[in-house]
């Protein structure tokens, strides 16, 4: 066991990612033989972590893997997330202490105490992690114990009994991975046996001299798969994947496929281009009419990838090389989607900007928050500002909003910024309000925001602690924030109108609205999205639109801010249609709090 004594090392105060492993390839390519990362919960090591939680008194209990750059959860109890960074991980620590590692206070370690996971939620404080270890003696991840409490004592014996729950998930693993090269629910070659094909394949031409191509089909999202599982149960979603991929290899008149993922199926294929673009089609086709399971039909929106040559490129990378492309084709739209070295450039681009935010928010400069002015248009007054947040890397120097906050809203990590957000408005409204002006500030949410009461309870605390007037904080949130759970969300947007907060529909028309949802929005004020304004002089399709949306929008009660006015001419023709406030460049670009001050005229 290693006791962890933050005295006996000097570290900065901030989140210190682990070293690598000195046999790190080998130990990654040990892990992935075992083709246990990103399938399904097994039953037997969750009732390990939910021992684990029990015995020992903690609120998390985790099987997690340590990948090359995430940590994920084959079990996992008392923690909804499925996987995050190996920049975050106490994990990637523990798999180098050689034994068991106990923190027994993470805001009292050096390492950990400005960790994003001690910070913020699951606020970790005590920590115990029994390594995973091979037969080859490669530390794969842990078992570990998580709380929210530090502890005063985690003794020999504790950590006894821990490693022996940890052996027993390593004994449970080795069977997994002794199942050899067959996936146990749909029967088809798995993950390890394509890794081995690679390999030993010789790189020799095909039909006609063309190289061997590789097509991953994404038969549905993982999402649609585990809500599939909640709904329905386990038993029920094997049998969704077996008919899935007897359909699949009926498609392909009896080529190999392979189960790479929990949704993932892969098939070389080395024949013309011409016979190819027929697999293809065979493929789309068979998936055309919604497949029935039990008497409930699924209509897949299946997704595919198409790696041109894999010889030119390592065996490993074949899988993740079309795992990305795939995503990229999802995103586009685009059925299939043919792999380029950029998609790979923008997802190694995109996992380092996600592990870059976290710094950020520790950072005391990184981070920033400009105001865009918003002006009434019958009288060009001022009535307030839109916060929008800022990063700039001290090596990446500006990163766009369009980019990061996109790559946010993906994962946990949206929460963060809404609430660094929150807590760096409301301050500058308080400090503005201190000084005998009342600037109301919008704030912008994700539909992320909306899955739990946090951005609530955040907003009343800061409102309380900083004396602000909830009327001068508005919450701007869009139509998606109402597509998977509209009573929730409209729950929780009367709560913050209670609080006293305003409430703007963001976007108003850029994607999805049921006006069934409209008509009870607990909402003051509709924004038109700037789609419909940028046109506004020239497209005739705008200028019936948008007086038709300030004209409902007025007769359900709402204020009408129309976004990116970029002309003088627009503006006025706003007005004369009779909406009431404006945002863009052509009033005011987005700037930082002093100089929004300057524009304001207000006294130094």
């Amino acid at each position: 066991m290693l006791l962890e004594n933050p005295d006996n090392a000097v570290h900065a105060d901030f989140s210190v990612p682990a070293r690598l492993p000195q046999d790190e390839g080998a130990r990654l390519a040990a892990l992935q033989g075992y083709c246990v990362l990103d399938t399904l919960p097994d039953k037997t090591c969750d009732q390990i972590t939910e021992l684990a939680r029990s015995l020992f008194g903690v609120e998390i209990s985790l099987v997690s893997l340590v990948d090359e750059e995430r940590q994920w959860f084959k079990s996992r109890a008392g923690l909804p997330a499925h996987e995050t960074p190996r920049s975050m991980s106490f994990c990637a620590h523990a798999i180098l202490s050689g034994g068991s590692l106990v923190v027994l206070d993470a805001q009292q370690d050096s390492r950990f105490r400005g960790n994003p996971l001690v910070t913020g939620a699951p606020r970790i404080r005590f920590y115990a992690g029994a390594p995973l270890v091979s037969s080859q003696g490669h530390a794969l991840g842990t078992l570990c114990l998580i709380d929210p409490h530090p502890r005063q004592r985690f003794g020999p014996a504790e950590v006894a009994r821990l490693e022996q729950l940890a052996a027993m998930v390593m004994e449970r693993l080795e069977q997994l991975r002794n199942r050899g090269y067959t996936d146990h629910v749909t029967g088809l070659p798995n993950r390890a046996r394509l890794m081995e094909v690679l390999r030993t394949r010789p790189h020799a031409r095909g039909a006609a001299g063309l190289p061997c191509a590789a097509l991953g089909v994404d038969i549905c999202s993982r999402e649609y798969l585990f809500d599939m599982v909640k709904a329905l149960g386990w038993d029920y979603a094997e049998a969704f994947l077996v008919q899935v991929s007897r359909a699949l290899c009926e498609a392909l008149g009896g080529q190999p496929v392979y189960r790479v993922t929990t949704t993932t199926f892969v098939f070389l294929d080395e024949s013309t281009t011409a016979q190819r673009q027929e697999h293809i089609a065979n493929v789309r086709q068979q998936f055309v009419q919604a497949l029935e399971i039990h008497g409930i039909p699924h209509q897949l929106d299946i997704a595919i990838g198409v790696l041109p040559a894999v010889d030119d490129i390592a065996g490993s990378d074949v899988v993740r090389s079309l795992l990305t492309v795939i995503d990229v084709g999802r995103e586009e739209g685009v059925c299939p989607r043919q792999f380029e070295s950029i998609h790979a450039e923008n997802q190694r681009h995109a996992f380092w900007l996600l592990s870059a935010l976290p710094m950020a928010f520790n950072a005391s400069n990184e981070l920033s928050l400009h105001y865009q002015p918003k002006v009434r248009l019958r009288d060009g007054s001022c009535v307030g500002a839109e916060a929008l947040i800022r990063w700039v890397h001290p090596v990446m120097g500006n990163i766009s909003p369009a980019i990061f906050i996109a790559l946010a809203e993906k994962t946990a990590q949206i929460r963060q910024i809404t609430a660094w957000v929150v807590r760096h408005a409301v301050a500058q409204v308080a400090a503005w309000q201190a000084r005998g002006l009342a600037v109301p500030i919008a704030i912008n949410t994700s539909a992320r925001d909306f899955e739990s009461d946090d951005i609530l309870r955040l907003l009343a605390a800061q409102l309380k602690q900083h004396a602000v007037s909830p009327g001068l904080i508005e919450i701007e949130f869009t139509e998606s924030s109402m597509a998977s759970n509209p009573e929730g969300v409209r729950q929780r947007l009367e709560s913050l109108r209670e609080l006293g907060v305003k409430v703007a529909i963001d976007d108003f028309g850029s994607g999805f609205c049921n006006l069934s949802y409209l008509k009870s929005i607990p909402a003051d004020i509709m924004k038109i999205d700037r789609s419909f304004i940028r046109s506004l002089e020239e497209d005739q399709a705008d200028q019936v639109i948008v007086p038709s949306i300030i004209h409902l929008a007025h007769q359900l009660g709402f204020c009408v801010v129309a976004e990116g006015v970029e002309s003088e001419r627009t503006a006025r023709i706003l007005h004369h249609l009779g909406c009431d406030i404006a945002q863009g460049y052509a009033i005011a670009r987005p700037m930082p709090a002093d100089e929004l001050e300057q524009w304001l005229g207000m006294e130094p």
